[in-house]
């Protein structure tokens, strides 16, 4: 009824499972490949006429051992989703971190036990199963709302503990925008940028007083590099 692809994988089928009054199908996404995939794709197959007043919820979990975790759902109003796999460093909890009401959900897979599987820096996912309950739409739903309520309590929680960046409660986004707020400041800084660019290059002058375009590479990549570890450098930039 069910199949689901992971990027860079044979597509898989669901398995009913018998005589079940939660699950009634799984799929189980094994090691075909090394698991550096960032996106599960899961839908009901085009020959499966799917009764309109029932969901599909959707679970998953990394082991059998693991409880599964709600993410999402399939519908006939929906018969596709979308999940996407993100491989976090920093939290150590597996969650969701996205609404899939819009059919895409996001799973974080960060743990110890995953960390164990690592492999170049990238997780190696040897199993992930996928559990789908077939349910009454309204009480799919009413499970669906309040799995919506219980991530955006999530989410309330999380991001007071998150300081936020200068500029966001202004909503800076691009540099335009950064441009149109501080005007002034924008242009100090491109003034900066040009003279230190101005200054690099000047060495490298040839007797036309032309400078070669590599040059003008080097000194980018170098620059990039050197804001990135401490942007401060530019308070010091003079005209020589």
């Amino acid at each position: 009824m069910f199949a689901a692809v992971a990027s860079g994988n044979p597509l898989q089928l669901s398995t009913e499972v018998p005589n079940s009054n939660g699950l009634q199908h799984t799929i189980v996404l094994s090691s075909t490949k090394p698991k550096t995939y960032s996106h599960i794709t899961l839908f009901i197959l085009p020959n499966v006429t799917f009764p309109e007043n029932f969901i599909a919820t959707v679970y998953f979990k990394l082991s059998p051992t693991e409880d599964f975790q709600l993410f999402g759902y399939l519908a006939t109003e929906k018969p596709s989703a979308i999940f996407k796999v993100r491989l976090a460093n920093a939290d150590p909890r597996r969650q969701a971190t996205a609404d899939s009401g819009d059919g895409l959900g996001e799973i974080d897979m960060e743990d110890e036990d995953v960390a164990e599987g690592t492999s170049n820096g990238l997780h190696n996912i040897s199993e992930l199963i996928i559990g789908i309950s077939i349910e009454p739409r309204e009480q799919g739903m009413a499970t669906m709302q309040q799995w919506k309520q219980q991530q955006q309590a999530m989410k309330a929680s999380n991001s007071s503990l998150v300081l936020s960046r200068p500029g966001a409660s202004r909503g800076i986004s691009t540099v335009g925008q950064l441009a149109s707020v501080y005007p002034v400041l924008t242009q100090q800084l491109a003034a900066k940028i040009v003279q230190h660019a101005y200054n690099y290059l000047s060495g490298f002058l040839d007797s036309s007083g032309n400078v070669s375009i590599k040059r003008f590479d080097s000194w980018w990549e170098k620059f990039r590099s050197r804001l990135a570890n401490d942007a401060t450098f530019l308070d010091e930039v003079t005209s020589n």
